[in-house]
């Protein structure tokens, strides 16, 4: 029982920090970028990761369950399957993140360390719990969650990588805002558009003649 009970003030003590890391991040991420370890190894980061994508799922099935009470039809396990497959989504997106944010570091002239790159994806990521809500929202809500992401990339730029607002601001604000733009016409695209009405067809036809 003493077991029990150590595991589970450890799981609610984990949940807290990772929390509190949300909120600090999102109220002053230059703050916390301008403190971020830059050395280190991959471990620390990818629990922090792995930490954000297991809520995010958890977040998942909570909203997969809302619409299987409310009619939508999906298999349990299917449901259940996202505390597995959204936490390995998250690493996944946030090595990739790293890939490709180490790569325009070099173009600007920056440290192109993978490391230090992937570590700045690990703050990125706080974004995952609250993306599967707003995913939901057509239009609006991958908007904000790319203006998120763009505000925080951009904070890290400065605050890392010690680039100017102003080039900051001109490749990484640029960039997501086109991808909202391509995010937008996607979601128009996927809505379901009404079907035309063909009028019925109404045929005629004459008396029969009795003789």
């Amino acid at each position: 029982m003493s077991q029990a009970v150590c595991e589970c003030g450890s799981l609610r003590q984990k949940t807290l920090e990772t929390l509190r890391f949300i909120k600090e991040v999102l109220l002053d991420p230059a703050s916390q970028f301008r403190r971020m370890p830059r050395q280190g190894g991959f471990i620390e980061p990818l629990i922090a990761i792995a930490a954000l994508g297991l809520m995010a799922g958890v977040l998942r099935v909570l909203v997969t369950f809302y619409y299987m009470i409310n009619g939508a039809d999906v298999a349990l396990l299917t449901a259940l399957s996202a505390i597995i497959t959204t936490p390995i989504t998250v690493v996944a997106f946030c090595y990739i993140g790293a890939f490709l944010l180490s790569i325009v570091i070099k173009l600007l002239g920056g440290d192109p360390s993978l490391e230090l790159a992937f570590r700045v994806t690990s703050y990125l990521a706080i974004v995952s719990p609250a993306a599967v809500i707003l995913a939901a929202i057509p239009y609006i809500g991958s908007v904000v969650i790319l203006a998120i992401l763009a505000y925080l990339l951009v904070m890290a730029a400065i605050e890392v990588y010690q680039l100017n607002s102003t080039t900051a601001w001109k490749v990484f604000g640029i960039g997501f805002a086109a991808l909202a733009l391509l995010s937008v016409v996607s979601d128009f695209q996927q809505q379901p558009r009404p079907e035309t009405i063909q009028p019925a067809t109404i045929e005629l036809q004459a008396p029969e003649t009795h003789h």
